[in-house]
């Protein structure tokens, strides 16, 4: 997950280092010369900002005196158009700084008013809540001033800011300075596996496409919006829909064109346009589609008909602006050997790094076997009744995944006719480790759960089921070079064909070379494996003390230590059943801490488990009774 505020618009200024001047001084910036980057979505609805970073530093009033002038910002050389309507502030500071602050803004021509961060019959700041801006504290926050509410029409007028304070009131930082056209603070939150070509292939009928995992993102309320880059075949979205899964429950289908189940909208109240050759950026709306926000959604699920032509997705991302975004940057791939960084505890984990995308087209490992198409999934399976007798079971063969697989891949699709009911699937690491089995019927201690959680039917006459894995409690991180399947046939003879199989829901790792044996394709009649994972024992944390000022944003946490725990998970809650939207979740390897970002003057509660972790995967305690944020 990528969380970013935008920023697509650079600016360019040199001999930084012969500017350098106090933090009291006026600052001489004439020669910086600053420019929009050249745009091809320069219409009206796409988002632009342009950075002041030369505004960007801590700012100082002392303690002598009645008054002093801190800085003067000159903003000639940006250039600032009349669009340019707000200026952004990201701040820390003592709580009292702003309590004299004001800014003189300064035009071509002279003075257009001086402004004071508290109310003044001279001027006040007002932000673009139409409140004033918020005292700095430790942490740091970001507000958005409204020029018009100043009697200001734009920044175009601007071209000084002189800064004023009174000695005495502490000092602030300025983080990061910038004048956009939103009244809000841009973020959105980058869906890079979205990102990738799409065929639903030829012929006619239904076609799965993929299954978009946005579980792990945690998304809030504020995202009310998906962007989209494309491009693609003109009639690739006549029948393409988008299936919205929440983690309860379904949310409902929506199509590209108008549909009784549901229609996407963009912001603009139209259908999302058709693909061209020319690369095209589609704000869609949430609401105005029938979803209220991106909130809880866990999966969306794309599908489609044959015959329609293949599309592209360039860039995803869920935002919290009408805007047009900036698309995500590209991130260059990892080169460097996997390194070690402390966590909390100082003890060392291995830091996740950029695996190579095989440009392909697509990311889906069609399990049909290597260049020869040997050690296919995809195959017919036949064994007549009583050729293996009872409790063995016949090997039918391996399937690789082609040294593709990683932890990422996530969902298992299979396309079959016939009684499964017997059949097994035992994974196999590249250092020849297995897990399993696994088995397709429910009764069976390890089995497989589809990602709807549906039943999944035992006799199939061509069904298509999707299983996740994860849920499954497959380790995809380390059993990924492929499956060994079994089956048994005890009252009837079994034949099963598997049509399709298809991995999906990651990126592809690039081949590795191995010395490792390929497995033996022989069949052969082999014992069940009985052994059953070890069972996990994580103890009970309990919350010791959770107190805050009734005033105060942060709230101090002492939890019980769990011998063994490798960390703890903390739910805050302005509920006592943890069931408000306002509730927050943290992981943490300290059983003394501090939860930020709360809001005063609430009544909050909290409660803990602890974790362990266990091939990768984290085995939780039970949680600890509630305990109420006690005010001091």
């Amino acid at each position: 997950m990528r969380l970013k505020k935008i920023s697509n618009k650079a600016i360019a200024y040199a001999c930084v280092g012969t500017l350098a001047v106090s933090s009291l001084a006026g600052v001489n910036l004439a020669s910086v010369k600053a420019a929009e980057d050249s745009k091809t979505e320069a219409e009206i609805n796409a988002y632009k900002e342009v950075s002041v970073p030369w505004m960007a530093k801590e700012y100082d009033p002392g303690t002598d005196g009645d008054y002093k002038y801190l800085a003067g910002i000159d903003l000639a050389a940006l250039e600032l158009t009349s669009d340019y309507k707000y200026l952004q502030l990201t701040y820390t500071g003592d709580a009292t700084a702003f309590d004299a602050l004001r800014f003189e803004m300064a035009g071509a021509d002279g003075s257009l008013g001086t402004y004071w961060f508290k109310e003044n019959p001279q001027g006040t700041i007002k932000t673009s809540d139409d409140t004033l801006v918020a005292d700095p504290s430790e942490e740091e926050q970001t507000a958005v001033i409204d020029l018009e509410k100043l009697g200001i029409s734009g920044a175009d007028l601007i071209t000084t800011i002189h800064m004023h304070d009174s000695p005495g009131n502490g000092k602030f930082t300025i983080k990061e300075a910038k004048f956009t056209n939103s009244p809000k603070e841009v973020k959105s939150i980058s869906i890079p596996w979205m990102a990738k070509e799409y065929n639903p292939g030829e012929g006619e009928g239904y076609q799965y496409l993929a299954g978009i995992d946005l579980a792990d993102l945690n998304v809030t309320k504020d995202y009310q919006y998906l962007q989209l880059s494309y491009t693609g075949e003109s009639t690739s979205f006549d029948e393409l829909r988008f299936e919205v899964v929440g983690t309860d429950k379904g949310l409902g289908t929506f199509w590209f064109k108008e549909n009784p189940q549901g229609t996407i909208k963009t912001v603009d109240d139209t259908l999302v346009a058709n693909p061209t050759e020319t690369e095209q950026t589609v704000v869609i709306d949430l609401a105005k589609s029938g979803i209220t926000n991106a909130e809880g959604i866990a999966t969306i699920h794309m599908h489609d008909t044959k015959g329609k032509g293949a599309f592209t997705i360039t860039d995803a991302q869920f935002t919290n602006t009408p805007l047009q975004v900036a698309k995500t940057p590209v991130e260059p791939e990892e080169t460097t050997p996997e390194e070690t960084t402390p966590d909390n505890n100082g003890e060392t984990t291995p830091e996740t790094t950029t695996e190579k995308v095989i440009a392909d087209g697509t990311n889906d490992i069609i399990l049909n076997g290597d260049d020869q198409g040997k050690s296919a999934m995809i195959g017919t399976y036949s064994i007549k009744k009583g050729s293996v007798e009872k409790p063995n079971y016949k090997y039918l063969g391996w399937a690789t995944f082609k040294d593709f697989a990683n932890e990422s891949y996530k969902y298992l699709k299979i396309t079959y006719t016939g009684n499964i009911k017997l059949l097994r699937f035992e994974f196999e690491g590249k250092g020849g480790e297995k897990q399993g089995p696994f088995w397709f019927d429910p009764e069976q201690a390890t089995h497989f759960v589809t990602e709807d959680g549906s039943a999944i039917p035992l006799v199939g006459n061509n069904t298509t089921v999707v299983i996740n894995l994860a849920k499954s409690g497959v380790d995809m991180s380390k059993y990924n070079s492929g499956v060994h399947m079994h089956c048994s046939a005890e009252d009837e003879d079994v034949n099963i064909s598997i049509t399709d199989a298809v991995l999906y829901g990651g990126k592809k790792s690039e081949p590795q070379p191995t010395t490792t044996a390929a497995p033996t394709t022989k069949p052969t009649t082999v014992a069940p494996t009985t052994t059953q994972a070890a069972k996990v024992s994580v103890g009970k944390t309990a919350v010791k003390s959770a107190t805050k000022k009734k005033s105060a944003k942060k709230a101090s946490v002492v939890l019980k230590k769990v011998k063994g725990a490798k960390g703890y998970q903390v739910k805050i809650s302005t509920s006592k059943k943890f069931k408000s939207k306002a509730t927050k979740t943290i992981t943490t390897a300290k059983v003394k801490f501090v939860v930020k970002k709360l809001k005063a003057n609430k009544k909050y509660y909290v409660k803990a488990r602890a974790y362990k972790v266990v091939n990768k995967a984290k085995v939780y305690g039970k949680w600890s009774a509630v305990k109420q944020v006690k005010n001091k």
